[in-house]
Order: structure tokens, then sequence, then C-alpha cells
């Protein structure tokens, strides 16, 4: 693991922003919720597109900064990002190469998002970012130095964009181990996360038809498990907000037609979700739990985390186990009220 950052202070407060494509739009609404209710980040950690809506967030943390992000996204069109090709698509992934986009198009649209900042120094308000170390076969943190470089390697998804090289290193996407920093903000120190998750989409299709369909449905797993661990550990101190992400749009991983209305799917439900937490929070009693309780019923975390009951999964450890005692009252009340 690499050693923690030196902050001036431990943060109280994270945001922790999930890969997720051009459905990072979502985060975008969120984002604006959030400000709107004069809730505000000590840190801000990302991966991939989180990666990107992070940093443009921790750039400017301000009702302008916002409006300069949501009209960014606006200005995105495929070609920008994901170039056209005439080769069919099936035969593009036996042709040679290291992947099938070049990263021209994406680093371009990472330079408009952050606006002229350069490095992490830059920025308003501290932020870091995950890839994945290639050689090391381990989550890499950037946490100082240049910006675009450890944005592009955040969002380098294996086969769709090259490998970015910093420092004699190969990296790739921080969502092939760690698609949703969940740990990362515990371990910094922060009590309160608000998790800007775009939700169980992008899942494949069940049925597998080609050894494509099993590779993509495999990586699926392995990103969506490692959140549903990270939210089974939790310590009780830390209270976490899973914002609901809405329904999964009919939408495909190039399209970016649709970001007005997934701008406004993120920013409705997490409107609605963060007005009834305020309301709640009038009455002290029992708040930690139900705080606990949303983090796991939002985007139906619990089903996946029940499922991980019922197949006998357990740790050994002292923590894991008073964690795993705590989640399994959380659930059974879940199950309950959702009868």
């Amino acid at each position: 693991m690499p050693s923690l950052p030196s902050l001036r202070r431990k943060p109280r407060t994270a945001f922790v922003l999930s890969g997720g494509g051009n459905l990072g739009a979502i985060q975008v609404g969120m984002l604006r919720a959030l400000w709107e209710r004069d809730l505000h980040a000590d840190v801000v950690l990302g991966c991939s597109i989180g990666a990107l809506n992070g940093a443009a967030y921790a750039a400017d943390p301000t009702g302008y900064g916002l409006s300069q992000l949501e009209r960014t996204w606006r200005s995105i069109k495929s070609p920008d990002v994901m170039p056209s090709s005439r080769i069919p698509s099936a035969l593009q992934l036996v042709r040679k190469g290291e992947s099938l986009y070049p990263s021209t198009g994406l680093r371009r649209s990472i330079e408009a998002f952050l606006g002229g900042r350069a490095t992490f120094d830059d920025l308003e308000i501290p932020f870091q970012c995950v890839a994945t170390d290639v050689e090391r076969a381990m989550e890499h943190w950037f946490t100082e130095g240049p910006l675009v470089d450890a944005i592009l390697a955040s969002a380098a998804l294996p086969s769709v964009y090259p490998m970015v090289r910093i420092d004699g290193r190969r990296y790739v996407d921080g969502g092939v181990l760690d698609n949703v920093p969940l740990a990362r903000a515990v371990e910094l120190g922060a009590r309160r996360i608000y998790v800007l998750h775009v939700g169980l989409h992008g899942r494949p299709n069940a049925e597998i038809r080609r050894p494509l369909d099993a590779a993509l449905m495999a990586y699926w797993i392995a990103r969506n498990h490692g959140f549903a661990r990270d939210l089974a550990a939790l310590p009780r101190r830390v209270h976490v907000v899973v914002l609901p992400p809405g329904d999964r749009p009919d939408i495909r991983y190039d399209d970016f037609s649709k970001t007005d209305e997934l701008m406004e799917q993120g920013y409705r439900g997490a409107s609605e979700h963060l007005d009834a937490l305020a309301a709640a929070e009038a009455d002290e009693s029992g708040l930690a739990e139900r705080l606990r309780l949303d983090a796991f019923r939002s985007a139906e975390w619990w089903r996946v985390l029940e499922r991980r009951r019922q197949d006998g999964v357990a740790d050994e450890t002292a923590e894991h186990a008073e964690s795993d005692a705590v989640l399994d009252d959380v659930l059974s009340e879940a199950a309950t009220e959702d009868r």
C-alpha cells in the first residue's frame, strides 16, 4: 500500500466518485444537489470518469465551477473521445495494436474539463485519483504532480485506450481494482462519505454468446464485488451516504447524446435522497444506524451483500467479524422493510 499523502488535517467529509464512462453525467447532477445543500468535501477521490469529474469539481467547487462542468459535458461528442472506424467492431478486437482508440481525444477532453489547471497543487481542495499499476498488479494513488496524465491513467480502460506510461511505469483504468474507492476515504480518516456511484449500470447480458461476453461479465462482477466488500467492512464511526443513481438508462457506452437527461436524473435522485436524510436528522436517535442502513439500501447494494451471506462468505478477523454482525442486522432490517 502506498504511503498516504500528507494532508493539513484529517478530512471529515469525502466525496467518492466511481468510474462509469458516459454515465459520469449522473455524477454532475449529484454534485449540483450536494452544493445546493451546502454539503462540501474536504477531500475528493475519483476513479476513471469519476477522476475527471472529481478533479473538475476540486478545481472550482462553486456554483460557477459546476456550471462550467455542465457546459463541458454538453459539448462532448462521441467522435471526440472514441473516433469512428471503418473496420467492423468484431475485427477491431482481433487486429494488431494495443487498443481500439488512441488517447488523444480523451486527453483533449481532460484538458477542457480542467480549464487550464495543470497540477494537483492548482486545485482548490485536495484530490486523489486511482489507477492500476500493470507491473505491480496493484492500485496506485496519484496525489501530486501533473494532473492530465494521472487522470488519463485512471481512465485508460483496457483494450479501449492504450496504457499510460508515467515515470517508466505502465497504468490502466483504476476500475480494474478499485472502481469505487470507498476504502481509501476511510483510510484517510473521513468520518462522513458521500458516494457518487453510477450504480449497477453497465451489466453485460447474462447470456454468454461470445468469449468477449464472458470477459465483460467477469470484469463487471469483479468491480462491483469490491464495492460490496468495502461496504461490508465499514467501521461504525463512519457514516456513508450512497446517492441513488436512478434507473439504468438505455444507452450505449459511446453515446453522449443524453447528457442532459443523465444530469437531471442524478440531480433529482440525489436531491430527494438528501432532503429525506436531512428530515431524518431532526431526530438524532439512531441517526448513525439509519445512515449506515441507507448506504446498503441505495442502488440495492444490500442485495449483493445478502447473496454473499447466503453463499457462506466469512472473515476471520475480529474487525470484520464486528462489521459482519452489524451487516447482518442491516440486511435483516432492509429485507423486512422491502417486503
